[in-house]
């Protein structure tokens, strides 16, 4: 009896992998650079399951060059926006992710991107390497106290709502903008605006997930709103932030300082103005790059596809109403 076709898009944890060709033909694809949408085309023909990264561009087209046969899309990761869950409800296909699991590491992470914020670090780096550290200049790369400072979050679920209690037990206000109310506030001050929360923030950091409603959230018209001491935090998907509008405002002094772990596009165009600022820290897309989350969210992706492969919709199916099998 043939065993279904599993494709996997990007090399992944090995004892993982092993789950999956125990009960399935699995196709791993092992280049240096994520698949083209051709490339995923080809392979992903006849194919039961699909392991997707935040790469991969899982559109009705792609869907339809598997086949019939497609039952599930399981994304490595919480964000979903990459797949067309519209196209996939059309065609009975289960599209999951990885829940809570990075919920705590990307919170923590973002804290420290704060930390490495007030105090300048990524900037102070390049200072000793650029060779200008001379002597002990008491005025130099001066920073700020976290422990006076308020925090805005935008997005106040999960990873949201878990930084207003890290930064809470580290003396900072902390104030949010949801659409909700949740159960749990943790001592954080709800605002009725965005705008509000501009206003009164020294930080901001991004939390909200990407749909069309978020997409460029934070333009020119916002960053004017924040103060200019403030330090603006995106660890959350890169097209929620416009790129040109904030390097207009870093540059021209409208807000402080900058932290990116995410860009729109991702990678960053390398010829990009703003990564030529001083008061600008970029990162690669690793919120949640540990060993223990990344082989957690590893462990839940396939657990996903094992479901679909046994005619069960996956635990952390998002489109469940939607789906009959």
């Amino acid at each position: 009896m043939n065993k279904p076709k599993v494709v996997v898009t990007r090399t992944q944890f090995e004892n993982e992998m092993e789950r999956l060709r125990d009960v399935s033909d699995l196709i791993i694809i092992d280049t240096p650079n994520p698949p083209t949408s051709e490339e995923l085309k080809q392979k992903i023909s006849g194919a039961t399951a699909l392991f997707a990264h935040i790469n991969d561009s899982v559109n009705a087209e792609i869907m339809d060059a598997a086949g019939p046969s497609l039952k599930v899309i399981a994304e490595f990761g919480v964000g979903y926006d990459n797949v067309d869950v519209d196209a996939a409800n059309e065609r009975n296909i289960a599209v999951a992710n990885t829940p809570g699991v990075l919920t705590e590491t990307t919170a923590s992470f973002a804290f420290t991107l704060m930390q490495s914020a007030a105090r300048r670090i990524a900037e102070a780096d390049r200072f000793v390497r650029n060779g200008k550290w001379a002597h002990f200049e008491p005025l130099d790369l001066l920073g700020y106290d976290l422990s006076s400072s308020v925090l805005g979050i935008i997005g106040f679920g999960r990873i949201g709502s878990y930084l207003g209690k890290i930064a809470n037990d580290n003396g900072m206000k902390v104030l949010y903008y949801n659409r909700s109310i949740p159960e749990e506030t943790y001592g954080a001050q709800r605002m009725d605006s965005l705008e509000e929360l501009l206003e009164n923030s020294d930080v901001v950091s991004l939390h909200c997930p990407y749909t069309p409603e978020t997409k460029n959230l934070i333009t020119k018209k916002q960053l004017k709103l924040m103060k200019k001491s403030s330090t603006l935090i995106n660890t959350a998907r890169g097209p929620i932030v416009n790129l040109d509008d904030l390097y207009e405002s870093l540059s021209s002094g409208v807000i402080a300082y900058a932290v990116l772990d995410v860009t729109d596009p991702e990678p960053i165009n390398m010829d990009h103005p703003i990564l030529n600022l001083d008061n600008l820290t970029i990162l690669p897309h690793i919120a949640s790059a540990t060993v223990e989350t990344r082989k957690k969210m590893s462990k839940m992706t396939v657990d996903n596809i094992l479901e679909g492969l046994q005619n069960k919709l996956p635990t952390y199916c998002v489109n469940s109403e939607n789906i009959s099998w």
